[in-house]
């Protein structure tokens, strides 16, 4: 038994047994990033299909250009054999992720054979330095992660360690059989992921220089004539690639701003890669924490430390590379070079865009040790075994680090596996975890084939079978998810469940004007909100309270005060109430517990903002620049910089005797913006506190009064409403009066609504309709005053006491085509066609009509 696992071969057998069962155990059915992971899925069953590359889950099924289609074209048999089945493309991805782990230790131990004869032979430690970089590569936690995901990072590092293997076998005398390989591979790497570019041109760059070398660029060639070909494809649809992305940010800013932004996407990078290099660096939080229960378990010592590490690894594995320069080590370094200058004009910078490089770096340090032992010769050999033992005893900590997290990953997938609701209602499971398959599934079976869903998560629409738009619930304003429900004309929204406070505005389920956001499914940490009008045009006390959202980011962190992803949620929540002098207590607590986060310390610098205290503002932000991940908020950093030093100037060369009517402007604005973003009571709140004030300018007041009109009418009160419009006086066509004629109006209208003369139903539709001037006049102003659900309604019952209007039916049509109500508008359309055939807008109604009744083809 000795003898059989001292034969590398073997170790090398077990290694691969070992993580296919660590993956298999990390296998769910659950989709992480998004749109991509399910696009990938999609796309690959539109190929199938024979559709071509198409975005079957979108109306119209367009071409798609976004993303290249190698991945897709990987998962085709999977979605040959069990279509939108994301375990059978995972397997996909295992597989290649077992081919890379070969290819890497094949690869490793190609290059430490050399011709020169000192070195045929070799120590023990080159011997076994193949299966050391592939054991710790294996267990490394971000390469298990993506080889549990449908991602195409594990199958791009495949593909592009193939290339550099068939290099390393025969540079300089390729045969037939490495030749034709070579091309596939070259031709398919970009297709994978654009920046594979890097490896073609370093591939041409290598053998261009030789004449022996030319028949390599066979490959290069037909990569670039493929990549061209896929490049005007895109343009032809009139949509652009990332190339085109890259180059128009270099127009608008300039030389001096192009190099700035490349410098600062380059050292973001470098980060990711040691982050990558040695996972659980302190004072990061790596991706895949979203699929782990508890905390990670950082390394001990300061970043910086890191950071030189990482540092020399790179320099090392360069000094390998250039070392077997003739076993392709050229080409690895060129490909090095040419990623980091694409990545550095690249627009977007996520860690993953550098994991790649990894197995490549990693593939050079045995080589570049060697190279270096040459040059260090150690005086005395107990000297050279004591370091020997103390690498050893550190990268055994190091190796059970990574190890633990890997358990980590497991075991929460476990628990979610085995017992499901205990691990939902007990755990509080982070995002990655919500069940986006089960909730598809209740669409499938709830809804109609016609329904569209604006999704926060694409995986929806693999299951749901429904045509389906992607949004980020979190980021989006009311006015522009009131656009994005008509546009697309959708019937439900998908969204995190209220556990992830920040994941939807909760307060619009009872706040919006415009829709009904009602609850139709709450399991798993997935909630569907289904999209109906409302026809009352006012607010309710019905799912959501003030401070419900608070409460539960409350509840979570006293439940999981370790959990970092708590302590931010409670934080933002605190801000977002206002709280903060309790936020403020809270995060210095937090500091004096070694806690170190550049997203609670952005909060504090913003609630000394907010509340006057510039300098320790400025302090915070002038903190949070110095701290690890603050690359993607640094805009934000130095925004509140700026922001605090102004107000700071300000606030010393303010004149006392302007302050009052300054102050009562900012008091209009903040509830102006208040009833912008739907927060009715908030708005509220401040009007009322505003209005006690003596010292308002007559304007001000005015406006603030007409303002709190509005919330009154808002909230059902329009006899408060009158009361305060009547105080507001103004002009004849001001916004005070323009509303007192719209409630008046209303109230007439009403009047004659609950008694009205019934007409004959086989009456013409050119008979005089009492106040039918009034009723489409108050139709109007209510769409003007933001709810056109009361104008449905208003249409409805006005439809219902007169049929056969044409002016009624046509607006009535309008309102339901704006709220997709596909079945009834079908019927007034009729109608409508019938009684007036010449109507201007029939035409466009049927378009639209057309357009919702489409149905995907799955």
């Amino acid at each position: 038994m000795t003898n059989v696992f001292r034969s590398r071969p073997i170790c090398l057998f077990v290694l691969l047994l070992l993580f296919a069962g660590t993956a298999l155990a990390r296998w769910n059915r659950q989709y992480f990033f998004s749109p991509d992971s399910a696009r990938y899925v999609i796309m690959a069953r539109s190929l199938v299909n024979g559709d071509g590359y198409r975005e079957i889950d979108t109306p119209g099924a367009p071409l798609y250009s976004h993303r290249p289609p190698g991945l897709s074209v990987l998962l085709m048999p999977a979605a040959w054999v069990a279509p939108y089945n994301v375990l059978f493309a995972k397997a996909t991805v295992l597989l290649t992720a077992l081919m890379m782990l070969a290819l890497l230790y094949c690869y490793i131990q190609r290059l430490n054979q050399s011709e020169e004869p000192e070195e045929l032979t070799g120590d023990q430690q080159q011997q076994w330095s193949p299966l050391l970089i592939t054991l710790l590569f294996a267990i490394n936690p971000y390469t298990l992660f993506y080889s549990t995901l449908v991602m195409s990072e594990i199958p791009f590092m495949a593909c592009s360690l193939g290339i550099l293997y068939l290099l390393a076998l025969r540079p300089e005398q390729p045969s037939k059989r490495d030749l034709v390989l070579m091309t596939v591979l070259l031709a398919f790497l970009p297709f994978l992921r654009t920046i594979g570019i890097a490896m073609v041109l370093a591939v041409g760059c290598w053998a261009v220089v030789r004449k022996s070398r030319w028949p390599w660029l066979v490959g290069v060639a037909c990569s670039i004539a493929t990549a061209g070909l896929w490049m005007l494809r895109n343009a032809s649809l009139g949509k652009s690639g990332y190339a085109s992305i890259a180059l128009n940010e270099i127009k608008t800013q300039g030389v001096i701003g192009t190099l700035f932004r490349m410098w600062e996407r380059t050292s973001s990078h470098f980060e990711s890669f040691a982050q990558q290099l040695f996972p659980n660096m302190p004072g990061i939080r790596p991706t895949y924490t979203g699929m782990i229960l508890d905390e990670i378990y950082h390394l001990p010592g300061p970043v910086w430390m890191y950071l030189l590490l990482a540092a020399a690894v790179i320099a090392l594995s360069c000094y390998g590379m250039l070392y077997r320069r003739h076993r392709g080590g050229t080409v690895a370094l060129g490909y090095l070079i040419f990623s980091v200058g694409v990545l550095s004009l690249w627009p977007w910078m996520q860690g993953r865009f550098t994991l790649p490089l990894l197995p490549v770096v990693l593939a050079y340090l045995p080589s570049g040790g060697r190279a270096l032992k040459q040059h260090i010769q150690i005086a005395r050999p107990v000297t050279g075994k004591i370091l020997k033992a103390a690498f050893a005893v550190l990268l055994v900590l190091f190796g059970g680090c990574l190890v633990r997290t890997d358990y980590q990953l497991v075991h929460a997938n476990l628990q979610m596996m085995l017992e499901p609701d205990q691990f939902y209602a007990n755990q509080l499971p982070p995002s990655g975890f919500c069940n986006w398959t089960r909730a598809g599934t209740w669409l499938k079976q709830n809804s109609k084939p016609s329904d569209r869903i604006i999704t926060r998560q694409a995986a929806i629409a693999t299951t749901a079978h429904r045509f389906e738009m992607l949004a980020f619930f979190e980021i989006i304003s009311p006015e522009k998810l009131h656009q994005s429900i008509q546009k697309f004309s959708a019937n439900y929204l998908t969204s995190f469940d209220r556990e992830i406070v920040s994941a939807f505005p909760w307060y619009l389920m009872d706040q919006d004007l415009v829709y009904r956001f009602n609850p139709v499914y709450d399991e798993r940490g997935v909630m569907i909100l289904k999209v109906e009008p409302n026809r009352d045009g006012t607010i309710r006390q019905k799912y959501w309270k003030p401070g419900e959202s608070l409460a539960t980011a409350r509840d979570a962190y006293e439940k999981f005060p370790h959990r970092s992803v708590f302590q931010t949620a409670f934080a933002q929540e605190l801000f977002k109430n206002e709280d903060y002098a309790e936020l403020i207590q809270f995060i210095q607590e937090l500091q004096q517990q070694q806690v170190k986060d550049v997203k609670l310390t952005s909060l504090l610098g913003w609630c000394y903002y907010k509340t006057k205290t510039y300098s320790a503002a400025i302090r915070e932000f002038e903190r949070a620049l110095g701290m690890p991940g603050q690359k993607l908020l640094r805009n934000d950093l130095i925004r509140g910089i700026e922001l605090s030093q102004k107000a700071f100037e300000k606030s010393v060369n303010q004149d006392p005797t302007k302050a009052a009517p300054s102050k009562g402007k900012q008091e209009l604005q903040l509830a102006r913006t208040w009833w912008q973003y739907s927060q009715i009571d908030k708005a509220e709140a401040v009007l009322n506190q505003a209005l006690e004030s003596n010292s308002l300018p007559p304007e001000t007041r005015a406006a603030m009064q007409t303002l709190l009109a509005k919330v009154y009418l808002a909230k059902g009160l329009p006899a408060d409403a009158t009361g305060l419009l009547e105080q507001a006086g103004g002009s004849e066509d001001s916004e005070a009066q323009t509303l007192l004629k719209m409630v008046q109006r209303e109230v007439k209208v009403e009047n004659f609504l609950k008694n009205p003369k019934i007409y004959d139903v086989d009456k013409t539709a050119q008979e005089e309709l009492p106040l039918l001037p009034d009723i489409l006049q108050l139709a109007q102003e209510y769409e003007n005053f933001g709810v056109p659900g009361k104008a449905l309604a208003l249409m409805e019952r006005a439809n219902t006491s007169f049929p056969k209007q044409a002016k009624i039916l046509s607006l009535l049509l309008k309102y339901q085509l704006l709220y997709a109500l596909t079945p009834a508008a079908e019927e007034t359309f009729l109608q409508l066609k019938e009684i007036n055939p010449q109507d201007q807008g029939l035409a466009e109604a049927a378009q639209k009509l057309e357009f919702l009744k489409l149905v995907p083809r799955f």
